[in-house]
């Protein structure tokens, strides 16, 4: 009886381990899919001047050093949803605590992202603005 007790512990230890890296995977490997497809709007599509150019290329450096540290962040954060969930192996306040954690990070660079756009928009000229403002709400499902 007791070696069955065992066993079932050490497969919902299994299993909730590999939740914990599905859970990290799926939140962890998205590809900021709207900022690379802008990306390629604004350097294929615009005709950017000389000037805005170095402009925006000033900004996506400057968002690059900031998104890495928020990916720091987020794989710290997923790293202690997973510790929580093999200490606890339950939903506990601390498991809890953890993904709200992680969210509030994923929230923060949400709006660094949009925050980080909206100022390579500021760079363009009306006609720019137009066809990116196109791709955007594309990207975003805005005109349903």
């Amino acid at each position: 009886m007791i070696w069955r007790a065992g066993v079932t512990a050490a497969i919902l230890g299994l299993l909730g381990g590999l939740a914990g890296v599905w859970l990290g995977a799926q939140l962890g490997n998205r590809p900021d899919t709207v900022t690379v497809s802008l990306h390629a709007v604004i350097h294929d599509q615009l005709h950017l001047t000389r000037d805005q150019e170095a402009e925006i290329e000033a900004l996506e450096a400057d968002f690059a050093r900031e998104k890495s540290a928020f990916d720091q962040r987020l794989a710290e954060a997923r790293h202690a949803i997973g510790t929580s969930l093999m200490e606890s192996r339950e939903m506990s306040p601390e498991v809890v605590e953890a993904a709200e954690a992680l969210h509030d990070v994923m929230g923060e660079l949400q709006l660094s992202t949009l925050n980080h756009i909206l100022a390579m928009r500021a760079v363009m000229d009306v006609e720019q603005r137009e066809i990116f403002d196109a791709r955007l709400a594309a990207a975003l499902d805005a005109e349903r």
